[in-house]
């Protein structure tokens, strides 16, 4: 699976962070960005998104749902 979050979109609740910090944080400006710059472990970024270790794939799913911006993405790839 695959993550993005779209900052225009996004409101600064905080709740993607504060669901699992691991993927995602809140940059200077207060909106989110996903630690894909080497803070997550084994993070591989590109075009699509930045994958998402299977243990916390549960927890990106659910943050993405209770976005109240809509601003965070997931989809699966093949096989996942």
């Amino acid at each position: 699976m695959r993550v993005r979050a779209d900052q225009i979109d996004c409101t600064g609740s905080g709740m993607c962070e504060l669901s699992v910090p691991e993927v995602f944080a809140l940059d200077d400006a207060g909106l989110v960005i996903v630690r894909g710059d080497g803070t997550l472990a084994g993070a591989d970024v590109n075009d699509q998104g930045t994958l998402v270790p299977v243990g916390m794939r549960a927890g990106v799913r659910e943050a993405a749902a209770a976005c109240p911006g809509g601003c965070i993405s997931c989809h699966d790839e093949d096989g996942e």
